[in-house]
C-alpha cells in the first residue's frame, strides 16, 4: 500500500472531509507518477514542444488520462500491451501544470484505491500549484 493509497482510503472513510482530501491533493502533487504514452518510432525526431503524447480515452465527449504511482501498477494495467506503449515519469505537480483542465485524471486504474480527479478537481489542483509557486517566489 502506497502513501497515496493510505490517504485516499482515509479520505473515503471520512466521506470526503476537506482536510483528508487536501492531504490526497498535496501528496499527489509531490509524488512521482508514471504516465502511459504513445511509443515513439525509433529514430523519429522529438518535438520539443510536445516530447510525448499521453494515452487517453474519449468516452461520451469526456477525456480520461491515466497515471500510476508505481511502475508496477502501470505495467500490470498495460499487461500484454506493454511492448506497444511507453511511459514518462513526472512529479504530480508537473503533470497537473501541463494537463488540460477539461480532462479526468485517473490515478491507479484497476487498483483497489483507484481515484478519479474530475475536471473541477484538476482546476483546484492547478490553483494549489499556482499558490505553491507564488509562495516559493515570494
Amino acid at each position: 500500500m502506497t502513501e497515496l493509497d493510505q490517504l485516499i482510503s482515509a479520505a473515503f472513510a471520512s466521506e470526503g472531509k476537506q482536510e483528508d482530501v487536501n492531504k490526497v491533493y498535496l501528496a499527489m502533487l509531490r509524488t512521482p507518477l508514471f504516465i502511459p504514452v504513445e511509443k515513439m518510432e525509433e529514430g523519429a525526431p522529438v518535438n520539443e514542444e510536445e516530447p510525448f503524447k499521453p494515452l487517453f480515452a474519449k468516452i461520451e465527449e469526456q477525456y480520461f488520462m491515466l497515471a500510476f504511482d508505481t511502475l508496477e501498477r502501470l505495467t500490470a494495467w498495460a499487461a500484454d500491451e506493454l511492448p506497444q506503449i511507453d511511459y514518462v515519469q513526472l512529479v504530480g505537480k508537473d503533470l497537473i501544470t501541463g494537463i488540460n483542465d477539461q480532462v479526468f485524471l485517473c490515478l491507479n486504474q484497476g487498483t483497489e484505491f483507484y481515484k478519479e480527479f474530475s475536471p473541477d478537481e484538476v482546476k483546484r489542483l492547478k490553483t494549489i500549484v499556482s499558490r505553491i509557486d507564488q509562495m516559493r517566489n515570494s
